[in-house]
């Protein structure tokens, strides 16, 4: 009677460890899934912001030559405007300046 009773209190104590068992790998299962998907989360988290950063310094570049070059072609059109300026200048105070007002 001793050896069935140990036999019974044996298999009970199998099955909660089993159940146990059980319950520990369900969670970490789980948590492992957790991790995993934070970790995925986080890689296209930071995917989308290393994109983000690329378009920014695409843009900033872009933009920067494109003011680079509106100034050039300022300066030019200042330069030619002073041209102008002086050869009209020059027709104004011409000796054969026929709108002189006496």
């Amino acid at each position: 009677m001793d050896s069935s009773n140990l036999i019974k209190n044996l298999k009970i104590i199998v099955i909660i460890a089993l159940i146990i068992a059980v319950i520990g790998a369900v969670l970490y299962l789980l948590y492992g899934l957790a991790l995993v998907w934070q970790a995925i989360a986080a890689g296209i988290i930071s995917g989308l912001l290393f994109l983000l950063v690329i378009v920014f310094i695409v843009i900033s570049v872009y933009l920067w030559t494109r003011n680079y070059l509106l100034k050039r072609e300022l300066l030019r059109y200042q330069t030619e405007l002073r041209y102008c300026r002086t050869e009209l200048a020059k027709y104004e105070k011409g000796p054969n300046n026929e709108n002189k007002k006496n």
